[in-house]
């Protein structure tokens, strides 16, 4: 069972600590090495126009579902498992449906999400989900993909 609940100020050392994960920082466009302290703080005290979640599973936190721009028709979503003995359990594509069905109720027609190009798990889910590629993104090293309508 999943769920996601808003991320707060309390969750970020465990947030840090799976960004400092290179498993997990491997495949985050906004990050080549392990973060300071100061720079994951201020990040999270300076985010606008998104929303963050904590996913929950089976009462433990795993990772992070977000949506950002969401003052434009496409918001990006994205996402990552912490919990790197976790990855291939379907628990992230479950995370993003949930997602899907947020920005439904809120009246989003079309969803993007970008993902590296060599993060073969993550571009197989989310095709998986619908998402086509459209293009490429930072630089090229990125898939942009796009769902032309949330079900």
């Amino acid at each position: 069972m999943i769920q996601l609940r808003e991320m707060k100020e309390n969750d970020l050392e465990l947030v840090l600590a799976w960004r400092s994960i290179p498993e997990v920082y491997h495949y985050l466009h906004t990050q080549k090495e392990p973060l300071k302290w100061d720079e994951h703080k201020n990040w999270f005290e300076n985010r606008k126009n998104r929303i963050d979640w904590i996913i929950v599973h089976e009462k433990r936190k795993i990772g992070v579902m977000n949506i950002i721009h969401l003052d434009t028709e496409c918001p990006e979503l994205g996402i990552y498992i912490g919990e790197v003995k976790l990855w291939g359990k379907g628990l992230g594509k479950q995370s993003v449906i949930m997602a899907l069905n947020w920005m439904k109720k809120k009246g989003y027609k079309t969803a993007c999400a970008t993902t590296n190009k060599e993060n073969k798990r993550s571009q197989g889910m989310w095709e998986s989900l619908g998402f086509k590629i459209k293009g490429t993104v930072k630089e090229g090293t990125e898939w942009l993909y796009v769902l032309e309508k949330i079900p």
